[in-house]
C-alpha cells in the first residue's frame, strides 16, 4: 500500500510539474505564486513556533515584506523552526551517523534528514517528509529530463551523500546509479564503462576527472548530456566537458534550502518559480549582482520563507528561446563570502565580484590551465596557478600579475598585493571547488 502511495504522488507532480512549465503564462506563474506563498505562510505561522514569533506584528497577506531568515538563524531555532517536532540534536545525529557510514536510508521518524556541506562555513540540516519526497522526485524528474527513452534512462549520480530524496527518483522511468565521490576514479570509470549512462550528474571538478579519463581512453562512454550541480560551472570547464564528450553541459542549482533553477533544453537555467519565489537583492549599484532570497511554496515539515542565500547570481538579459516566462540566471557567481575586498583612490574599501577575478587570470595567459585565489585580508591576493610547462612559469606569474593590477586600476582600484604560487592546494574528493575564497578571520 505504502509503494502505491508514493508511486501515484510521484506520478501526479511529474505530470503537474509538466504541465504547469508547459502552460502557465506570465499572469497565470503570479496568481500561482501568491496562492502556494499564502499557504506555506499560514502553514508556517500555524504550526511554526519559531515563525509565529517572528512574524508577530506583521501583515501577513504581504509576505514578499516579511522579515526574513537565514541558515544561522535556522539553525540556532532549529527545533521551534521545523513543525514536526524534530530536535536539532536527533537530527544532527542521524546526519552524522549517515555520513560517518555512507548509508544515507536511516530516518528520524518518517522524515529523511540531510546536511548541507558546509561551504558557507555554516552546515544546515534539513528534514523531509515522505509527502516532500514524493513532490521533489517527480518535480526534478519533469524539469530535468527532456525526454524519455523507451526502456528508461540510465542517470549516473556523483554527490557528497546520497539521500532518500534520490532513492525515490529510481523506476522504470529512471534508472539511477549513484556514485559516492569518494569512490577512486579508476572505479568509477569501470562501473561507468559498464553502466553506458544517457545523463551523467556531478560536480565539475568531478566530470573534469571523467573528462581526463575520457581523454586518455580509459573511459569510453557517450551519454546525452551531463548535468553540472554543488559547484559554479566555469565558462571554460563547460567548453572543456563539451568538447570531450560531444554533449551539452546542463545545470542544477540546489541548496539545502530548495530546487533552485533548472536548465531546459535550450541550455536555459531557469529559476523554477512554480516551486519556489526568488527575490533578487542588488549587491551592487547597477544591480546586476544579486543575492537570493528564497521562499519555498511546497516545503512544510522546514519552511523556507524568506529565507536569505549567501549566493551572488545575475540574471540573463534576454529571455530564453524557449519561451518559458520562468527567468533565466544567466551566472551563478558564487558566494557573498567570497567577494574580495580592494581599496580606491581614498582608501575605501570595495567589493570585487569573484567572476571579475576569475577573467583576469584565463584571460592572463592561454597556459593557464587551472588556478585558485584566496584572499585573507582586504587589499591582498594568493593566487596558485597550474601552468603548461612549455611556457616559463615566472613569465605566466608576471603576466597574471600585471592583468590583475590592470583589472584594478580599471575600476578606480589601488593596486593590490599579489603573489603567485605553482600547484593547486590539495583538496578531499568529496570538498567542494572553489576557485576564488575569501578566508575570514
Amino acid at each position: 500500500m505504502t509503494s502505491l502511495i508514493t508511486a501515484t504522488r510521484f506520478a501526479r507532480h511529474f505530470l503537474a510539474a509538466h504541465w504547469r512549465w508547459r502552460t502557465f503564462d506570465a499572469t497565470a506563474l503570479h496568481r500561482f505564486q501568491e496562492q502556494r506563498a499564502r499557504a506555506a505562510v499560514a502553514h508556517a505561522y500555524a504550526h511554526s513556533p519559531f515563525y509565529r514569533d517572528h512574524w508577530a506584528g506583521h501583515d501577513l497577506t504581504g509576505w514578499r515584506t516579511l522579515p526574513t531568515v537565514d541558515k544561522a538563524t535556522m539553525m540556532a531555532n532549529f527545533d521551534r523552526f521545523n513543525t514536526v517536532g524534530v530536535t536539532r540534536a536527533a537530527a544532527l545525529d542521524a546526519a552524522m551517523l549517515a555520513e560517518r557510514s555512507r548509508d544515507f536510508r536511516p530516518t528520524v521518524g518518517p522524515y529523511t534528514v540531510g546536511l548541507s556541506s558546509g561551504t558557507s562555513g555554516h552546515r544546515g540540516v534539513f528534514l523531509v517528509s515522505p509527502a516532500e519526497q514524493g513532490a521533489w522526485a517527480g518535480l526534478i524528474l519533469a524539469r530535468a529530463l527532456h525526454r524519455l527513452r523507451r526502456g528508461g534512462v540510465r542517470v549516473a549520480f556523483f554527490l557528497r551523500s546520497f539521500s532518500n530524496l534520490y532513492a525515490q527518483a529510481n523506476g522504470r522511468l529512471v534508472k539511477l546509479r549513484y556514485f559516492d565521490l569518494m569512490t577512486p576514479i579508476p572505479v568509477a570509470v569501470e562501473q561507468l564503462n559498464a553502466f553506458q549512462p544517457h545523463i551523467v550528474i556531478g560536480p565539475p571538478s568531478l566530470l573534469g576527472l571523467l573528462a581526463d579519463a575520457q581523454t586518455t581512453g580509459a573511459l569510453h562512454m557517450t551519454p546525452d548530456r551531463l548535468i553540472s550541480v554543488a559547484e559554479v560551472l566555469e565558462p571554460q570547464d563547460e567548453l572543456r566537458l563539451q568538447t570531450t564528450f560531444q554533449a551539452p553541459v546542463h545545470q542544477i542549482y540546489q541548496c539545502t534550502e530548495g530546487l533552485l533553477a533548472v536548465s531546459c533544453a535550450h541550455g536555459g537555467l531557469h529559476i523554477q518559480e512554480d516551486v519556489v519565489a526568488l527575490q533578487l537583492e542588488p549587491l551592487d549599484a547597477a544591480g546586476e549582482w544579486c543575492t537570493p532570497i528564497v521562499t519555498d511554496f511546497w516545503r512544510r515539515t522546514q519552511p523556507i520563507i524568506r529565507y536569505r542565500l549567501n549566493d551572488v547570481v545575475r540574471l540573463a538579459p534576454a529571455p530564453c528561446p524557449c519561451g518559458s516566462p520562468f527567468r533565466v540566471l544567466a551566472t551563478i557567481a558564487g558566494r557573498c563570502d567570497d567577494l574580495c575586498y580592494f581599496f580606491d583612490a581614498e582608501g575605501a574599501r570595495q567589493p570585487v565580484f569573484p567572476d571579475t577575478l576569475r577573467r583576469a587570470i584565463l584571460l592572463a595567459s592561454a597556459a593557464i590551465i587551472d588556478y585558485e585565489i584566496v584572499q585573507e585580508r582586504d587589499g591582498q591576493l594568493q593566487i596558485c596557478l597550474l601552468a603548461d610547462a612549455s611556457t616559463p612559469f615566472d613569465a605566466v606569474a608576471d603576466v597574471v600579475v600585471e592583468t590583475v593590477q590592470s583589472t584594478l586600476v580599471r575600476y578606480d582600484l589601488q593596486p593590490a598585493t599579489v603573489t603567485v604560487e605553482l600547484g593547486l592546494t590539495p583538496r578531499p574528493a568529496d570538498a567542494k571547488r572553489r576557485r576564488v575564497q575569501r578566508i575570514h578571520a
